[in-house]
């Protein structure tokens, strides 16, 4: 057999290599095809995650208090740059710390995350940029208010909630992440990718807050006027619907402490005389005493189980109205003695204290009311004049506004409706009764005396001369820890009705700790409630019904009253020489009650005479705006008040106001305080 030549073999071998490479070129495009093309997709394109915006939070008349906005992160990296000195003289006009830079090119370092974030419009002068990496991040921006961020909450930098409204509902504002798919350049520079999004992102649901944006600001400016005249630890404001429930507004001021502590939910507080309607709608309603009962009050002191219980008005006797309208201890302890201690307890516990109330607020306290087992001797006295238990503010609201809307415990709540990312409405709140925790008529008779409280009692200050205003202040001491109850240190409140005949609002006025020779809730957090209302009643969205508020206006002249067969013997056999005298009936330190009978004895004619006529208005003439350069935001926004200008908080790059200081303006203008970016 003749052997194959070398040049056979030869054209064999590359014969067979070509058919080899033809194989394999088969096998890795038509079998392998789909492998290699899912192999080159991964190393060249990849998938971003991106985090869907957080819903927005508007308040009730639909203002935006908190929403996501798109914002860039920037990052240099130092071996992609080719002229350093070009790049940070960009980033300084540009606005961008480039004092990191300087400090990253001294350490030496490749990768450089610069600190904050900058709108789109800032760095587009620096997008082109060799070494310049810009990220895109949502960032939460919120209402200039530091009472609606107490509410609302915060997330961190990556979108995790932390409190308030944010962690609570976060199921709800949370959107769903989308997924967009990018290119590589050599670099490994991420580019656009003509597929675009795999999956859009959705922003989260809206929630509507049944705050009015316009009385928290009123509640936050006048308690921080409050809290720093009066050297006080701090203080709560609540407003609340009684008809509904709604939380109108909450703000909370303490010195020194963190800004996002709401502490109208987290603090409870021993309320003092405030529950001491409670214990006379508790009364009534159980029959066992009515309005004009009279007790011996032991002359303003009594001692009881190894205490002395002390009056600030001092009277023999007083009836059940009177030991609300001047706040007698010494006459609830001996009222309260009718009731057992499990009917004390279930007054309160039906009230709603010693359990949280259920708003979406992370961190709310339940406060304390301990079972009647738990008691020691003086406990069934000191629960009667509001010691021994701790409730929070909301809770003294909710309460109180039973009395306000004829006897029905409602649930409080802070939302008003949500929708989804569509607009579509998918949850509206509805008021929702409780319990009723006192009869229609109890509850109008325990309004009759909260009114007279402030017409001739211990809370004059919170009265209005347009308006009745009903409610009950108190006066609490403080404990200190480890050493009990301090000398000087108390807790200054009063709860208000308003209007008091028809209420719109329940007022609540809490400041803790205040300083000076005042520290009685009426004298120094009655005259807070009535500076609120007078501010709600001049704002022009104040969740007030001007039409039903236009009935309930007092009338500039009012009939006196008729007096009784018995009350006019009575004053028929006063001689002229006795004066005023205190009566059991209606113990009067003031004078007020016995100048009104006086007026209403038998006179051979009675003519009813107008109210003292008001002053003419001051005249008002246009003033210089103030020039508060140099000032704190506090002590500006104070001067341009004391000017008598409204004040609208802006932050922009510069500070100063518009109109610039030293433009005449009429009385009531809205000065736009510009104060710098952080």
């Amino acid at each position: 057999m003749k052997r194959p030549s070398r040049a056979a073999i030869v054209h064999g071998f590359f014969v067979l290599f070509a058919a080899t490479l033809v194989a394999r070129a088969a096998k890795v495009q038509v079998v392998e095809g789909k492998q290699w093309s899912a192999r080159a997709k991964r190393q060249h394109f990849f998938a971003s995650a991106l985090a869907g915006p957080r819903g927005e939070i508007l308040d009730a008349g639909g203002n935006t208090l908190v929403e996501s906005r798109e914002m860039t992160r920037v990052a240099v990296a130092l071996p992609e740059v080719r002229d350093t000195a070009f790049v940070i003289r960009a980033l300084h006009r540009a606005r961008v710390d480039a004092d990191a830079v300087h400090a990253a090119i001294a350490r030496r370092r490749r990768w450089i995350e610069l600190p904050g974030v900058y709108s789109t419009a800032d760095v587009a002068s620096i997008s082109k940029l060799n070494g310049i990496h810009l990220t895109p991040v949502l960032q939460r921006v919120y209402a200039n208010s530091t009472g609606i961020k107490r509410i609302i909450g915060s997330v961190d930098g990556q979108g995790n909630p932390l409190d308030g409204l944010e962690l609570a509902l976060d199921t709800l504002l949370r959107g769903d992440s989308g997924k967009v798919k990018l290119a590589r350049d050599r670099d490994g520079r991420a580019l656009d990718s003509p597929d675009g999004w795999t999956d859009q992102p959705k922003q989260g649901a809206t929630v509507v807050l049944t705050i009015n944006h316009a009385l928290q600001d009123i509640c936050e400016r006048e308690l921080a006027i409050a809290v720093d005249s009066l050297r006080a630890d701090g203080g709560d404001v609540v407003v609340m619907n009684p008809h509904t429930g709604e939380i109108l507004a909450m703000a909370s001021n303490r010195v020194g402490r963190s800004a996002f502590a709401n502490t109208a939910v987290t603090e409870p507080f021993e309320p003092g005389s405030t529950l001491k309607p409670f214990v006379a709608a508790s009364l009534l309603e159980r029959g066992k005493a009515r309005p004009t009962d009279v007790v011996n009050t032991h002359n303003g002191q009594l001692e009881l189980d190894g205490r002395v219980i002390n009056d600030m008005h001092k009277a023999t006797a007083l009836s059940l109205a009177d030991v609300i309208r001047y706040s007698s201890n010494v006459g609830i302890v001996e009222f309260g003695q009718r009731l057992t201690p499990r009917q004390k307890y279930e007054t309160f516990r039906d009230l709603g204290f010693g359990m949280p109330l259920g708003v979406p607020l992370p961190a709310e306290a339940a406060g304390t009311l301990r079972d009647p087992r738990q008691w020691s001797k003086q406990s069934s006295a000191s629960i009667l004049m509001g010691y021994e238990i701790a409730v929070t503010p909301l809770q003294l609201v909710t309460a109180y506004a039973a009395i306000a809307n004829g006897g029905e415990l409602l649930e409080p709540h802070l939302v008003k409706e949500v929708r989804s990312a569509e607009g579509k409405t998918v949850y509206t709140a509805e008021p929702r009764v409780i319990r009723r925790v006192m009869s229609f008529d109890v509850a109008r008779t325990v309004q009759q005396m909260l009114l007279a409280v402030v017409q001739e009692g211990t809370a004059t200050k919170a009265d209005l001369a347009t308006f009745d205003v009903a409610g009950k202040s108190g006066t609490a001491r403080r404990t200190s820890q480890n050493v009990g109850y301090t000398a000087g240190n108390y807790t200054a409140s009063f709860v208000g009705l308003f209007p008091g005949n028809d209420p719109q609002y329940v007022v609540l006025v809490k400041l803790d700790s205040p300083k000076g020779g005042h520290y009685a809730g009426g004298d120094i957090a009655a005259p807070v409630t009535q500076i609120v209302l007078r501010a709600a009643l001049a704002a022009r969205d104040a969740a007030l019904n001007r039409e039903d508020l236009a009935a309930s206006e007092k009338q500039a002249t009012s009939q006196s009253p008729k007096g009784d067969a018995s009350t006019t013997n009575k004053l028929a056999l006063r001689t002229a020489n006795e004066g005023p005298r205190t009566n059991p009936e209606s113990y009067d330190p003031n004078g007020n009650l016995s100048r009104r009978e006086a007026a209403e004895a038998p006179k051979p004619y009675v003519v009813d005479l107008p109210a003292a006529p008001r002053p003419a208005p001051a005249v008002v003439t246009p003033r210089p705006v103030p020039d508060v350069r140099g000032l704190s935001v506090r002590e500006a926004v104070r001067a341009l008040h004391n000017a008598g200008f409204r004040v609208r908080l802006l932050t922009a790059a510069s500070s100063g106001t518009s109109p610039a200081a030293g433009t005449i303006a009429a009385p009531g203008t809205i000065v736009q305080l510009v104060r710098p970016l952080e």
